[in-house]
């Protein structure tokens, strides 16, 4: 019997034209982004499948379409009777991740992933992120050693490729410096802070005073935390972890290597692009693994399940 692990993507994985396909062919998917709409007081859903792309790629309502393109996928699934085994996801994609597992519920989820969008989108501070390809975790720490605060680790995506978070006016240099330490490449992400950093420290408090009072559960799987790589259950754990996360490092690789290790387990995928897979295949090599994406894709793993 195969487990199947879902990965859930972050931010920087939305497209112009996602998830309208499965608006056009699944009432779920309308009910659930009306609801989305409601929350925030925008016409998500036209953004979405319209543009512009300046407009979905701002923090605001970019976490909030990533998070109900993979919450309608995995509806589908559910009442497909295909549930997670292990669940986790890439930044934003852990409170998805908490929403499969059954941690939270759809409507409680929406209310996180909108406070947790706009909290993180009002930060006043501004800062950067770029990705590293090409260089040893233990170069770029010493390149950012002088930088204390300033600019950190804010994601260990693969063994090819960490992210560097910081303070704008430090991110040219540090860039140029791991240039200089032999760094493939560095390219400046196209993100509006810099987040999984002490930046977003202000954020973090409005975002836990905010989640105090919505109710955790046990989830019926267990969910990878970024902050903390483990199988963790315990609601209060991951409600902690969750807020932890946004001001530590995404450790995917880690996260990666744990639910690897589960037998049989096939990975899958779920929510807008395939990064995840890539990083997979990096991580762990030529593992099981699906993304449903389309609708198409959605369809194509049903028949396949089916038989």
């Amino acid at each position: 019997m195969e487990s199947f692990i879902f990965m859930f993507p972050g931010q920087g994985s939305q497209y112009v034209g996602m998830m309208e396909d499965f608006y056009r062919n699944d009432d779920r998917t309308k009910k659930m982004l009306r609801e989305v709409e409601n929350v925030l007081n925008f016409p998500l859903g036209y953004t979405m499948f319209n543009g512009p792309e300046e407009g979905l790629t701002r923090t605001l309502y970019t976490q909030p379409a990533i998070f109900v393109h993979s919450a309608s996928i995995c509806a589908i699934l559910r009442e497909s009777g295909i549930e997670p085994y292990v669940a986790l996801g890439h930044s934003l994609g852990e409170v998805t991740a908490l929403f499969a597992a059954g941690a939270l519920n759809f409507s409680d989820a929406v209310r996180v992933v909108a406070k947790r969008a706009e909290v993180m989108d009002n930060v006043y501070e501004r800062g950067a992120m770029s990705a590293v390809i090409g260089l040893d975790i233990e170069k770029i720490e010493e390149v950012l050693k002088p930088f204390g605060r300033r600019v950190v680790i804010a994601n260990i995506n693969s063994p090819s490729q960490v992210v560097v978070s910081g303070l704008l006016a430090d991110m040219e240099v540090v860039e140029e410096k791991l240039k200089e330490q032999g760094a493939r490449k560095v390219i400046r992400l196209n993100v509006s802070n810099a987040f999984h950093s002490p930046l977003m420290e202000p954020a973090q408090r409005e975002f836990a005073e905010f989640i105090e009072d919505i109710k955790f559960e046990t989830p019926k799987a267990p969910v990878i935390p970024n902050a903390e790589p483990g199988l963790e259950t315990n609601p209060i754990v991951l409600k902690e972890l969750l807020i932890k996360q946004m001001c530590s490092t995404v450790n995917w690789v880690e996260s990666i290597r744990i639910a690897g290790k589960i037998r049989s387990g096939v990975f899958l995928e779920v929510g807008p692009k395939r990064t995840l897979g890539r990083f997979l295949r990096e991580i762990l090599g030529d593992v099981p693994y699906i993304s449903i994406d389309t609708y198409q894709d959605l369809l194509n793993f049903l028949d396949q399940a089916k038989s």
